[in-house]
């Protein structure tokens, strides 16, 4: 193969890679601005200055664009935790401290939002219950690989990944909560929250202690 036709062979693949982060990005922007039940694929591809066509050519359903939307919103959100906080010093408890600090703001990001009105959705609507599943295991990898890469070999602890889960359940119940005007007068203060987090990791932590860990 020529010097030539490789570099075009690069080019036609750089221009799709650069097709989809556009059709993606359109997305990511129309869920936030609209919610997920108002993002069609004929909106995202006005938005993405494509056809419609265009927009299924790389992804033929609904379902498999919000998929690819929602897991290029993960991936962002935890490569923005990993390049802030992969250099956090200090004790266990003061590094699981700022995690979760991380978690709850990130949390409150109209992209985590949108996960979030997934969840809600997929209750009652049987073609987004698979893509919805798909995303949960997806995030919740991602989850555990920034608290690796933040938390070092704490994270691989028995009880670390429980202990996790938790965590974030408990951050999307509050939110969720706080989302319904009705029901926002039951949810704490974040700080109330954060102590009984804290203190769940105490607990854990105090079970699996060992020399050379404060």
């Amino acid at each position: 193969m020529s010097v030539t036709a490789g570099k075009s062979k690069r080019s036609r693949a750089q221009q799709r890679a650069d097709t989809r982060i556009a059709i993606l990005d359109a997305t990511i922007a129309s869920l936030i601005d609209h919610g997920q039940t108002a993002t069609t694929t004929r909106g995202v591809a006005e938005r993405a200055g494509l056809s419609q066509g265009a927009v299924q050519h790389y992804f033929p359903t609904r379902g498999e664009l919000l998929d690819a939307a929602v897991r290029r919103m993960a991936d962002q959100s935890a490569q923005a935790v990993v390049e802030t906080y992969s250099e956090i010093t200090g004790t266990d408890r003061e590094r699981v401290a700022e995690l979760v600090d991380e978690l709850w703001s990130l949390a409150q990001l109209a992209p985590i939002s949108v996960g979030l009105e997934l969840l809600g959705t997929a209750r009652t609507d049987p073609e987004m219950a698979d893509t919805v599943a798909h995303l949960v295991e997806h995030i919740e990898t991602t989850i555990f690989e920034v608290a690796r890469q933040v938390l070092g070999e704490l994270a691989d602890l028995p009880g670390a990944r429980d202990w996790l889960r938790i965590t974030v359940i408990t951050i999307a119940g509050v939110l969720l909560t706080s989302s319904v005007p009705a029901a926002a007068g039951l949810v704490p203060e974040w700080s109330t929250v954060r102590h009984h987090i804290m203190t769940s990791f105490d607990t854990w932590r105090a079970e699996h202690r060992s020399p050379g860990h404060a």
